[in-house]
């Protein structure tokens, strides 16, 4: 409507979807004349033709038309909107059906002047439709209404229904139920004819246009569409709602299950797409929940009493009460009906509206001279919202701006972001991260508050978390947005109960509450009145504190708190007090302190504040783990020794073991710190997914968590290197060893046989080891001391599984390159009786390797030695008579340059030469290197695995224990000398 006297309904901006037109406001927008509203003629509603009918004989009843009352060609439609005199007096019922049909004319000139100016109208409208219909002059006249039955009979086009302003919706559908089985049973049989129900069906209000095709046909496109409730009144719906410009409304009938399965998955299809529509959600809330009468009590006034009445009903309701108080008040004989009717109706109107609010709702005497222009009962029905009864809500307990707060947010969806609008800088960002791929999440409620970030707070619920029980949810703040959680501040995720109070930036707390839990669980924080006063008052608090404070101090629990201004005192007291093997907390102090640190930081600190302590004890770690190796360098220089081949000893290698105790010790902590660090971050990593990708404060955080990984990566791999490569160093000059000794010489055998005994006499003094070497001969267990020094240095680390490993495979594989290369230079070892006793002296090696639990380790990497040192222990006589396919078929693992030259260099006798089968056949690659290379080792992998440190049990070891004590005891003493001295409190 565009008359400037319309009474069309203004849209609200009510963040919860209520929409209610104010009548105060809507009769002031009224110029000198005041038509009734159902009056006014609509440009763009289609589905009724109003007819008049005077206001004194009201019809309930249904009247069924047929199809001839409906126009058969386009009717034009009145592009200016006009209103139409109430008639003088009374009319009879023929003069009323007369303008009904537009057949006859009135003996009144007034009447007379009103059917040429509708057919005026009507024939001179440039816009031709076939679903324009004339507005009632009354609230009771009748009016043609079309409606659509498609999902009655397929290919149905409509039925014309003729119905009043009382006319129900559930009458409509049974009326066009029963037009169109009238018809089904003209044209089939009664035995086919099929039953429909009226509580099968819904009428459905139809927003859209009619399109006109290539083809010349005319297609309905909808545009929106809702379900009428069985007690509305289509034809108050036509009046009071219009559609905007360029579109029509018409009614339709529809099968109740296809449109509730048409809706569920429209809106799952929203909820996907991250939409909530709170507004059509609100609406459905307001329909659904409690506090009505029964249907069967729902009467035209038990729903205006209501506080989920429609607009149309409220205005109803008031037009209703001013024509009793009209009808009530002695007319004078002077009255003038027709002249000053609308403004003293208006008046009555202002008046009786006045006066509900007044007595009714502000719980005043109605002769209170107040001034009752400050009490706007558009303003005064946004304070009487009741709450859904079918999801969560929150309900605000303190705001920013009252103006702009509201007292209930819905949470509609099973997700919902609080934050504040965005800037034009936040927008150009978001929009940015739409076009790479990386959608942000949409913020479901705008507070004002300036604190606030633009998405500050996200709650879940219900299908996004199933794992939750019915009620709770999960809340997570955005990465540096305040956040409380029942007056703790929060972090990280946490559930939420409903009853719990939350907390947004300096100035918002809501209380959450779910309506299907219950009863309703009471508030999770003490109101101040609620509290035990004899805690508050009594001086025992004091004491309890102390007890509280004892209890915390030896607690075995794997916790260790501290504020964050001492995170940095207190990482430089753990490493400074357990930088070497002999600090008495443990082989693993360092990496079990800094863990409970790191983890207290994690769940309950500021997140930015894990970054900093991961990267910083990283360093410190490495600045250690460089000053140790620089040391022992001094003590062990890298280049060759002078030392001779006898000059090493055993003592040499226990000197050794113990210089290479702090690398060990701090390429274990490094080890379990880096698992650690890992599961932690990737923690962090989850608790980012919802943040806006791409933000540069989470980017460098996570650059932050990597560089401190990178560094442990570092302490790892420089301590691998540095105890490999000296334990190499000296396994290179005892390695010779196992192919010049005899084992079956008498010398060899007195010596084995006295280390047994000495190895015996400390095994009875109850001293002696499993792996001892003493029963081995003299040459053989020099070799085999280095082995077992690297075994008791890492079981002294508490060296993870997977890095002791690799050690032992690495000193393995270097062991089987310099034997085997050594072997194939020597070419005076290829006899039988020589390789008797290397392979003795092997076997004996293993069988120890093989007790120590290396047994599988040593098979792997020692296995082309084996095979080599077999092939030379096969008797002549056998060797002759293989070929040399046999030969390379029994000994794959050797390279045919290799099989070659052992075979050429073989000592069968000072005048044998080889047999002809050894020859190799016919475009063998001979050419390739007999040495193995010692660039083919095994690579260092970085172990990825559980972190062995379990934080959920108590403290492991009493010497844990003692340290963990300790540094509580010093942040206690770092927290008591920033008080006052009397407010300390003493042990």
């Amino acid at each position: 409507m565009e008359g400037s006297g319309s009474p069309r309904f203004r849209k609200l901006h009510f963040p919860v979807g209520l929409w209610i037109n104010s009548p105060r406001k809507h009769f002031a927008k009224l110029g000198g004349r005041w038509p009734s509203a159902v009056s006014v003629k609509s440009t763009t509603s289609s589905d009724a033709a109003s007819l008049h009918e005077a206001p004194s004989a009201p019809s309930s009843s249904l009247s069924n038309s047929t199809p001839s009352l409906a126009s058969p060609t386009p009717s034009p439609s009145p592009s200016p909107a006009f209103l139409r005199p109430r008639p003088a007096g009374p009319q009879s019922r023929t003069k009323r059906l007369s303008h009904l049909f537009l057949r006859g004319r009135s003996n009144s000139d007034r009447d007379r002047a009103v059917g040429e100016r509708e057919r005026e109208v009507w024939a001179h409208s440039a816009a031709p439709s076939t679903h324009h219909y004339l507005p009632p002059a009354s609230s009771s006249a009748p009016g043609l209404i079309k409606i659509y039955g498609d999902a009655l009979s397929s290919g149905a086009n409509y039925r014309s229904l003729l119905a009043n302003i009382h006319s129900t919706a559930r009458q409509l559908i049974a009326q066009v139920i029963t037009r169109y089985t009238e018809r089904e049973r003209e044209e089939t049989d009664d035995a086919v004819l099929q039953k429909h129900s009226p509580e099968d069906f819904l009428l459905c209000d139809v927003i859209g246009k009619p399109i006109q095709q290539p083809d010349g046909a005319i297609k309905w496109e909808t545009e929106c569409r809702r379900s009428v409730a069985p007690w509305e009144c289509p034809l108050l719906l036509v009046d009071m709602w219009r559609p905007k410009e360029g579109f029509e409304r018409r009614f339709e009938i529809q099968r109740k299950e296809d449109y509730e399965r048409e809706e569920r998955e429209r809106e799952k299809e929203r909820e996907r797409e991250g939409e909530n529509y709170q507004g059509v959600r609100w609406r459905r809330n307001r329909i659904s929940s409690g506090g009505g009468p029964e249907e069967g009590e729902r009467g035209h006034r038990a729903r205006n009493s209501e506080l989920r009445r429609s607009i149309s009903d409220m205005n109803l309701s008031l037009r209703r009460r001013q024509g009793n108080h009209v009808s009530n008040e002695p007319r004078g004989p002077g009255s003038r009906p027709n002249n000053s009717g609308g403004v003293q109706d208006r008046k009555n109107i202002i008046r009786a509206s006045r006066a509900e609010a007044k007595v009714g709702w502000m719980n005043q005497p109605e002769e209170d001279d107040r001034d009752y222009s400050s009490c706007d009962l558009e303003v005064m029905s946004q304070s009487l919202i009741l709450p859904p009864t079918d999801r969560p809500y929150f309900l605000l307990l303190q705001g920013y701006d009252q103006s702009k707060d509201f007292v209930l947010y819905i949470m509609a969806g099973h997700t919902h972001v609080f934050g504040r609008k965005p800037t034009l800088r936040e927008r150009e960002k978001d929009r940015e991260r739409e076009r790479k791929g990386k959608r942000p999440l949409k913020v479901d409620t705008f507070l004002s508050a300036p604190d606030l970030l633009a998405r500050h707070l996200l709650i879940r619920r219900d299908s996004v978390i199933p794992e939750m029980p019915t009620g709770q949810a999960l809340m997570r703040p955005f990465r540096g947005g305040a956040v409380t959680h029942n007056g703790v501040a929060l972090y990280r995720e946490a559930v939420l109960k409903p009853g719990d109070v939350i907390g947004l930036g300096n100035h918002f707390l809501f209380l959450y509450r779910d309506p299907r839990v219950t009863p309703a669980p009471p508030l999770a924080l003490t109101l101040p009145w609620q509290a035990d006063a004899s805690t508050t008052c009594c001086p025992s608090g004091l004491v309890d504190r102390q007890e509280a404070l004892r209890q915390y101090l030896g607690s075995t629990e794997a916790v260790l708190k501290f504020h964050p201004r001492h995170a940095d005192a207190l990482l430089q007291e753990i490493i400074s007090k357990n930088s070497s093997p002999d600090s008495g907390g443990g082989p693993l102090a360092p990496a079990y302190l800094l863990s409970i640190m790191i983890d207290h930081a994690s769940k309950l600190l500021d997140p930015t504040l894990t970054p900093q302590i991961l990267l910083k004890s990283a360093n410190l770690i490495k600045d250690i783990v460089w000053d140790n190796i620089k040391e022992f360098g001094d003590k062990h220089p890298t280049q060759n020794s002078t030392e001779q081949e006898g000059e090493i000893s055993t003592p040499n290698v226990q000197k050794l073991s113990r210089d290479l105790r702090p690398l060990m010790f701090w390429m274990s902590n490094a080890t379990e710190l880096l698992n650690f660090f890992q599961v932690k971050v990737e923690t962090m990593e989850k608790e980012w997914e919802f943040e806006a990708p791409g933000d540069p404060v989470l980017t460098a955080d996570m650059d932050t968590c990597s560089e401190a990984l990178a560094q442990l990566d570092d302490v790892i791999m420089h301590t691998f290197q540095q105890c490999v490569y000296h334990l190499t160093k000296t396994l290179y000059s005892l390695l010779p060893a196992l192919l010049d000794t005899n084992p079956f010489s008498r010398e060899e055998k007195e010596k084995e046989k006295d280390g047994a005994l000495g190895a015996e006499g400390e095994e009875k003094g109850g001293e002696g080891e499993v792996d001892d070497v003493s029963a081995l001969p003299p040459k053989v267990a020099g070799l085999v001391e280095v082995y077992r020094c690297s075994l008791m240095l890492s079981r002294e680390a508490c060296l993870s599984p997977p890095l002791t490993s690799q050690t032992f495979g690495y000193l393995f594989f270097f062991t089987n390159t310099s034997l085997l290369n050594t072997l194939l230079e020597r070419d005076g070892l290829f006899s039988w009786s020589r390789a008797v006793q290397i392979r003795t002296n092997l076997d004996l090696v293993l069988d120890w390797l093989q007790g120590a639990g290396l047994g599988d380790i040593a098979s792997e990497f020692m296995k082309k030695l084996s095979i080599t040192v077999n092939f030379l222990c096969i008797p002549k006589t056998r060797l002759i008579q293989s070929s040399w396919i046999s030969l390379q078929e029994d000994h794959a693992l050797l390279s045919p340059s290799q099989l070659h030259h052992l075979l050429t260099h073989y000592k069968l006798g000072p005048t044998r030469a080889p047999p002809a089968s050894w020859a190799p056949p016919p475009g063998t690659e001979l050419s390739g290197d007999i040495f193995e290379s010692f660039l083919d080792h095994p690579p260092l992998i970085l172990p990825n695995e559980t972190p062995r440190l379990d934080l959920s049990k108590p403290i492991p070891s009493p010497e844990l224990q003692k340290e963990v004590t300790r540094l509580r005891t010093f942040l206690w003493g770092l927290d008591q000398d920033e008080l006052p001295a009397n407010q300390r409190t003493r042990l």
